[in-house]
């Protein structure tokens, strides 16, 4: 087929796909609450938690290598296996501590489909058109978010406890976006380069030997996609500032992971209904309603620029959340609803600039590559925020907190705009 009929076919099946993924964000986005309001895990397992899942993301960088050396069908069923049916599993669990180990097995292959969708959204979609393909993607699978946070809500208000049955559901039925990205078409030409990343391997019939040599080669292949990542870096000045907004966004983001699940819940006291109605529904249908936009934005001024105009709106939200219950002390859930309305705007813009920002810098056949750092970048500074988010909360406070993340937000914000009027210039 044709370039446009490639694109076609891949549009509508993508499209399909987002349908199932919009299920398993209404889960994703509730575990943390699950953990704190259903389980009652003290702040630093909330916190734990956050970790896995952002240190998760470090394993980016080995998931594009493996699908960019061949395997991508094979390694995003793994995923689906190993990251969403495991699920089922949670009809067992009766702790706080069982329910992070269950989710520390979803979040080691929670980094596998963002270079496999970047990989496919590259070959197949023509460069003008990636951000609007992504955006109408976006559209739909926070539609289908916001449906399915009502329906999750109403079950989870009536019996928090429920949650076993809740999960096994959204584990198979999320199981259908993996599925479906690995039966996607693929060019007929133009097929990726593998990375070069070395390989461990035994010759059949030889046995299994592990002398010197072969402790170097693992080794070698354990840490060539981060020696890799850094030569990309060396070559690539602007996507490395890119990639460094994104962390300083990044850090301020996932500090307040963990802490406004413990505000919601130990300070206000919200119940499963204000929760979901805040944190899904309200943010995906601010995201559903104003991604098709941000990609189209996104595809005229460059994700730099779009990325500074999101990051600048986002520090909003901590200060609605830090300021808002003086100025509405009688009114705590109206102070909620309107923080995330203004969340929901801005990540409208940073869902698309975190997804598929990263095909701007790359070269061709390279997209998943790049991917694969952006999401690494993810895991490397996930690792201490919600330990800073934490010990800030411990040392000064929610306020402070809060406070924090807001200077941070500006700041990525004012380094994007540089980095667009740069780039604006033909300076890289």
């Amino acid at each position: 087929m044709d370039a446009i009929q490639l694109e076609r076919a891949t549009s509508r099946r993508y499209y399909l796909a987002t349908v199932f993924q919009g299920i398993w964000t209404t889960g994703q986005y509730l575990f943390p609450f699950v953990l704190a309001k259903s389980l009652g895990a003290p702040g630093w397992l909330v916190t734990l938690s956050v970790v896995l899942e952002t240190s998760g993301m470090t394993l980016g960088l080995y998931w594009s290598q493996l699908m960019a050396g061949g395997g991508r069908r094979r390694w995003l069923l793994w995923s689906g296996i190993g990251g969403r049916l495991v699920l089922i599993a949670a009809l067992l669990v009766h702790t706080a501590s069982a329910f992070v180990v269950l989710l520390a097995v979803v979040y080691f292959f929670i980094s596998v489909v963002f270079p496999a969708q970047n990989s496919i959204l590259q070959d197949n979609i023509r460069p003008h058109r990636r951000g609007t393909v992504f955006g109408r993607g976006a559209l739909v699978q926070h539609l289908t978010a916001a449906v399915a946070s009502v329906a999750v809500g109403a079950v989870l208000q009536r019996d928090p406890d429920l949650f076993r049955w809740v999960y096994p559901v959204i584990g198979i039925l999320g199981f259908g976006f993996p599925l479906i990205l690995s039966r996607l078409p693929r060019p007929e030409t133009g097929a990726l380069a593998g990375s070069g990343a070395a390989v461990v391997s035994i010759t059949p019939g030889e046995p299994a030997v592990v002398d010197a040599a072969v402790w170097r080669r693992l080794i070698n292949a354990l840490t060539a996609p981060f020696r890799e990542a850094g030569e990309t870096f060396r070559h690539d000045r602007a996507f490395f500032w890119y990639e460094t907004n994104f962390s300083i966004y990044g850090v301020a983001f996932i500090m307040l992971s963990p802490v406004v699940p413990l505000y919601f819940t130990e300070v206000w006291q919200l119940s499963y209904q204000d929760i979901t109605m805040a944190r899904v529904l309200i943010t995906s249908l601010g995201v559903a309603l104003l991604g098709p936009p941000a990609g189209r934005v996104m595809d005229v001024i460059h994700p730099a620029r779009l990325c500074a105009l999101a990051f600048g709106w986002l520090a909003l939200f901590p200060l609605l959340l830090a300021f808002g219950p003086l100025v509405l002390p009688l009114a705590p859930v109206g102070v909620v609803y309107l923080a995330f309305v203004v969340f929901s705007v801005g990540m409208a813009g940073v869902h698309v600039g975190w997804n598929v920002g990263s095909i701007a810098f790359a070269p061709p056949g390279k997209g998943g590559h790049y991917q694969g750092i952006h999401v690494a970048m993810v895991g490397i500074r996930g690792v201490l925020a919600p330990v800073l988010g934490y010990v800030l909360l411990l040392w000064l406070g929610y306020r402070a907190v809060f406070l924090t993340a807001a200077v941070l937000f500006l700041a990525a914000s004012a380094s994007s705009m540089s980095l667009g009027r740069r780039l604006a210039k033909g300076r890289r």
